[in-house]
């Protein structure tokens, strides 16, 4: 489908979940990365981005990436999203 759709941010949100679920983080960093580029105000691929580089010791990357996202999703009000957001800025310390 990517072959196809390669531009399609849900195949490619997919397709880092897939790496985030076989332990390979820093490919499903770059999918998230992608995922951003093509979507700017998806904000599953910024959480799931911040939690593969807290998974790699990427601690500073990740507090900025959950910061982001919690200011887009405090400015959309989604505020279930700004409470899980809060927790994983927290469990960083």
């Amino acid at each position: 489908m990517l072959a196809r759709q390669g531009e399609d941010v849900f195949l490619r949100y997919s397709l880092g979940m897939e790496y985030a679920a076989a332990g390979d983080n820093e490919a499903a960093i770059a999918e998230f990365a992608h995922c951003i580029e093509l979507d700017g105000a998806y904000l599953a691929a910024y959480v799931e981005m911040g939690k593969a580089m807290r998974a790699v010791g990427r601690l500073d990357e990740a507090r900025a990436t959950f910061a982001k996202v919690l200011s887009l999703a405090e400015g959309a009000g989604q505020t279930h999203m700004r409470d899980f957001i809060q927790q994983q800025l927290e469990s960083l310390g």
